[in-house]
């Protein structure tokens, strides 16, 4: 019986193992979504990357592209609980707010600032 248990576990956490590795923030990501501003919308292509700097706060590097030109911006978030991300964005000379909500292999990504705000939606990449 105490065979089985253990090997019950094992089994359970190999199973689970998959799904939490999945669940981490760190890594590559990619999507797209729209930058609003004073002079309207555009659609932005992003890649993002999230490097972990501590137990709750990773690096962010992020490289997006509008038609009108390409943006690296780079930043810090650091969890709230509950699959949320706060943090603060710097890129070409203005910085904003971040709210990152993860959904397994999805992101829901909100940035706003003094001169707009940007919604993208990311997946690994």
């Amino acid at each position: 019986m105490r065979h089985f248990l253990m090997v019950s576990l094992i089994a359970l956490s190999a199973a689970f193992m998959p799904a939490l590795a999945a669940a981490s923030l760190e890594g590559s990501w990619r999507g797209s979504g729209i930058v609003t501003h004073r002079g309207g919308a555009d659609p932005v292509r992003c890649r993002v990357t999230f490097t972990r700097v501590s137990a709750k706060s990773f690096a962010v590097s992020s490289q997006c592209a509008t038609e009108t030109g390409r943006y690296e911006v780079t930043g810090r978030v650091v969890s709230s609980g509950a699959n949320r991300y706060f943090g603060l964005l710097q890129g070409q000379g203005h910085g904003g707010r971040t709210v990152v909500v993860q959904k397994g292999n999805r992101l829901s990504v909100t940035v706003t600032s003094g001169r707009g705000s940007a919604r993208l939606s990311l997946s690994r990449g």
